[in-house]
């Protein structure tokens, strides 16, 4: 987590013990018991509710195959580690099968690459540290590629960020749909190691600049434990992904608001890769590249409905070799 502006609040939380205080609101009675529902459960999002259709398999491609790593091409197993829990990224349906958008990239890389995956759900703080360490091949959890971040890993491109949003309970009488400055002063939290910290960083910044008091940002080790405070009352907002927060208010019985981040601008997302692992960076963008020609990577973003998150070209650390507009 950055370093923080005089006069900002931050407290880390840990497990479910939350010591801070939150504005009061009307917290229905049927708030309570969903949130009671949901401690010790996966966070209450849809999880069955995702696009069937199958993207047809890809076929190996001898030459791309060639490119991996002489360790790769010997086991033909690829290590991935991520998250499963940020639907359209990947979460896991009600069958405990690995689902999302990123879930349909990785299998097509992997039947393109002549490899099988195995793939490992941690907390996503340890995904970074876990593919320098040697641990994991790569990671995939639509991880954004910061400059500050590629000191230390290299990222392989897929994908734009798709849209953030502020959610809350709609009962919170404290907020005003669309107006940002109702946001200031009140409480939130994100997941340890998570863009979404840096960016509500970015948002305490702005409601300082606005002369109105600095948000209250807590932290937690997992998205679930988020979105219990939420439920619960323990914090006013939180940020998530928009398809996410689509989700949400369509899977739970309490009315949830919502409004588009206000700053946010567009940003790569890549898969992360060891710096000094060349053979296999150079097979995810030849992989990648050969899926775009074949359609199935214009046919992943269209089945969930990701278009807008689509790049016409990849490559390596493009947030400093290909800057953004």
């Amino acid at each position: 987590m950055p370093a923080l502006p005089a006069g900002r609040r931050a407290r880390r939380f840990h497990g479910e013990t939350m010591p801070i205080p939150v504005r009061p609101f009307r917290l229905p009675t049927l708030v309570a018991a969903l949130a009671a529902s949901l401690a010790g459960l996966a966070p209450a999002l849809a999880q069955d509710a995702y696009p069937k259709t199958p993207i047809p398999e890809q076929k190996e491609d001898p030459a791309i195959h060639a490119l991996l790593p002489e360790a790769i091409r010997e086991t033909g197993v690829l290590k991935m580690a991520t998250d499963a829990n940020y639907p359209p990224c990947q979460w896991f349906d009600s069958e405990k099968k690995m689902v999302g958008y990123e879930v349909d990239i990785w299998d097509a890389l992997a039947q393109v690459m002549g490899v099988t995956l195995e793939v490992s759900s941690i907390d996503f703080a340890g995904l970074i540290p876990g593919v320098q360490g040697g641990r994991y091949d790569a990671a995939m959890e639509c991880i954004t590629d910061r400059p500050e971040r590629e000191e230390v890993v290299d990222f392989v491109n897929h994908s734009l960020t798709y849209g953030n949003q502020f959610y809350y309970l709609a009962s919170n009488d404290t907020i005003v749909a669309e107006d940002p400055k109702s946001f200031c002063g009140l409480t939130t939290a994100g997941q340890s190691g998570t863009d979404f910290l840096t960016r509500l960083s970015g948002f305490n910044d702005w409601c300082v600049e606005q002369g109105l008091e600095p948000i209250e940002i807590g932290e937690f080790p997992q998205q679930s434990a988020v979105l219990l405070a939420l439920f619960s009352g323990r914090i006013d907002f939180a940020l998530s992904e928009g398809s996410a927060v689509d989700e949400i208010r369509a899977n739970n019985p309490v009315d949830i608001g919502s409004m588009p981040d206000p700053l946010e601008e567009k940003h790569y997302l890549g898969i992360v890769v060891a710096k000094e692992n060349e053979p296999l960076k150079a097979a995810l963008v030849a992989a990648l590249t050969k899926l775009k020609a074949d359609g199935a990577y214009d046919a992943i973003f269209a089945k969930w409905n990701l278009k807008h998150a689509a790049l016409s070209d990849f490559g390596v650390n493009m947030t400093t070799t290909k800057p953004l507009p």
